[in-house]
């Protein structure tokens, strides 16, 4: 079975080549190793391209410049998942990364059970690159996660299927992933949650949460009219 590591990018205010190279580091220490990565780059320059093609030996990369909707992140994420070709994708966004080196092992695995179409895992957060590691969750579900009451944490947790897969709604930012947990929800029930920490949010001043200053309240009475809620 294999799995597709989709991984949108940009340049990030300077930090997307670092934040990248990193989270490849962390990829190349996987025990499972049928994968490829995919990756959708909003950067109007060539540097992670460079970088991508430094680790195209080391490991199958798919790499698409991504002219479309500059900016626009769940855009940008969805490319990505157009463009996996593996059985199962895996979102991680690139200033994260895999905490445990068996991670996609244990994702794979819970995906050979027929009944499981996504799952979401646990996760911590680092402030400092990786030294130290706190806030460690264990995701659960509850009723209200369509209006931003996120019990999930990022879109790093997610995998599923590649099977018609759901996309994530362009018209929103801080809410794409509450968003898209519901869509999935919808399609197939609730998720198969791994509670081992498998996923690392790094936490910085350039990532979308610090810099998004758009009303929240928009984004939920945006999501109300969709599903009429």
């Amino acid at each position: 079975m294999k799995i597709s590591i989709c991984i949108p990018t940009w340049e990030q205010y300077g930090k997307g080549v670092e934040f990248l190279k990193n989270n490849f580091e962390r990829i190349l220490t996987q025990t499972y190793k049928n994968f490829n990565v995919i990756i959708s780059d909003h950067s109007k320059n060539n540097d992670i391209e460079l970088l991508c093609n430094f680790y195209s030996d080391k490991f199958e990369i798919k790499y698409f410049k991504n002219e479309n909707l500059y900016g626009n992140g769940p855009a940008n994420t969805n490319n990505t998942i157009i463009n996996a070709d593996g059985d199962i994708v895996k979102i991680i966004f690139q200033d994260d990364f895999l905490y445990q080196d068996n991670a996609l092992e244990l994702i794979v695995k819970e995906f050979e059970n027929d009944e499981c179409n996504w799952l979401v895992s646990g996760c911590n957060h680092t402030h400092d690159d990786g030294q130290t590691f706190s806030n460690f969750m264990v995701p659960h579900w509850n009723d209200k996660i369509v209006m931003g009451v996120n019990t999930i944490s990022s879109p790093s947790v997610l995998s599923f299927r590649n099977d018609n897969p759901c996309l994530f709604d362009e018209e929103l930012t801080m809410l794409m992933d509450c968003e898209m947990y519901y869509q999935l929800y919808i399609r197939y029930g609730l998720p198969k949650i791994i509670s081992d920490y498998l996923i690392t949010n790094r936490m910085h001043q350039h990532q979308i949460s610090s810099l998004y200053n758009k009303d929240i309240w928009s984004e939920i009475t945006y999501i109300k009219n969709k599903y009429n809620i």
